[in-house]
């Protein structure tokens, strides 16, 4: 009897765990569209066409350009799908490239919207020349203090503001998932 009960409490423990959703885990090739501006409730600008070098498939690009004069504020952000668990893995890859003729410093973010504090960042990003692609990579395993809350992938610009710069995100893979640019 006692190992019956045990191994009714394991089975439970184990589909428990499972139930929890963790990061990015919709089941599905293709996360959905969950874009929106850091600064205000202005939908993200989209862009149809498709750049040479980015993921050619064929979805457009989520634009990077608004009117806030706070860098950290100045940006795009997709919240993923799901929660962190203690010690998950999370790996962040992104396409980005300068829409217009002048060049964009940004940085991508990983960022808790649950208790407004950045987990992680990369260093400046440059991407000058119109449709040169730039990579962007970002690596991250989850603390205790994450697990449950709702976490954001961001894209800040970090240069001068000056509204002739617009970054276009053309892809982002979550744990090597596409997300979707377009509704």
């Amino acid at each position: 009897m006692k190992n019956k009960i045990t191994l009714l409490l394991i089975c439970l423990f184990l589909i428990s765990s499972g139930a929890m959703a963790q990061i990015g885990s919709d089941n599905k090739q293709v996360l959905t569209f969950n874009w929106s501006r850091i600064e205000d409730k202005t939908p993200v600008g989209l862009l149809d066409k498709e750049v040479t070098g980015g993921d050619a498939n064929k979805d457009g690009a989520v634009l990077l350009k608004a009117n806030t004069s706070t860098p950290e504020l100045q940006g795009v952000q997709c919240l993923l799908q799901g929660t962190p668990r203690y010690l998950e893995q999370i790996d962040l890859e992104a396409k980005i490239y300068q829409a217009e003729a002048s060049f964009v410093k940004i940085k991508m973010q990983l960022f808790d919207i649950t208790d407004n504090i950045l987990l992680a960042e990369t260093p400046i990003i440059l991407c000058k020349g119109q449709g040169t692609v730039v990579s962007a990579t970002l690596p991250y395993t989850f603390k205790p203090s994450s697990i449950k809350d709702q976490i954001a992938v961001r894209f800040v610009r970090a240069d001068d503001l000056n509204p002739v710069r617009v970054l276009a995100i053309d892809c982002l893979k979550v744990n090597g998932r596409f997300v979707k640019m377009k509704q």
